[in-house]
């Protein structure tokens, strides 16, 4: 009988290993999606916009764009970094490894220029929305 148990009890550990590596695997969090731009909208023109009305929501459609492809380099210039930083983790090749930390680094660098570009674009929406609204021309963000 002894030997019995013994099965008995190595089957429980065996299931309670395998319960508790499902448990563990549920855990773990899913791989972390990049963060979506937050991209603005444009201004719609209307037929009966005045001269001034259409100038102040060109100006500010202007700024727009220029926000959305600042915005939207940035978070390419991210996600190409987050891959280096992946790759760099992952590798077990220190060429591999100082390449991709170099690049990363250069990354760094340019993400800190775009971030300080897309907050002084962020500054321009917010003066071309300010003067349209003075002008009496509504504009929804």
């Amino acid at each position: 009988m002894p030997r019995g148990r013994h099965r008995v009890t190595r089957r429980l550990l065996a299931r309670g290993a395998l319960a508790a590596l499902l448990v563990a695997a549920l855990a773990v969090p899913a791989l972390a999606q990049p963060a979506r731009p937050n991209y603005l909208p444009y201004a719609d023109f209307a037929g009966d916009d005045t001269g001034q009305a259409v100038t102040l929501k060109r100006a500010y459609n202007d700024a727009v764009q220029r926000y959305n492809q600042g915005l939207y380099e940035y978070h390419v210039t991210l996600e190409k970094h987050d891959r280096l930083v992946d790759l760099h983790n992952r590798s077990t090749d220190p060429a591999e490894q100082k390449k991709a930390r170099e690049e990363a680094t250069a990354l760094r660098t340019k993400l800190g220029a775009l971030r300080r570009d897309v907050s002084t674009m962020a500054r321009t929406v917010d003066e071309a929305w300010t003067r349209a609204a003075a002008g009496g021309v509504p504009i929804r963000r």
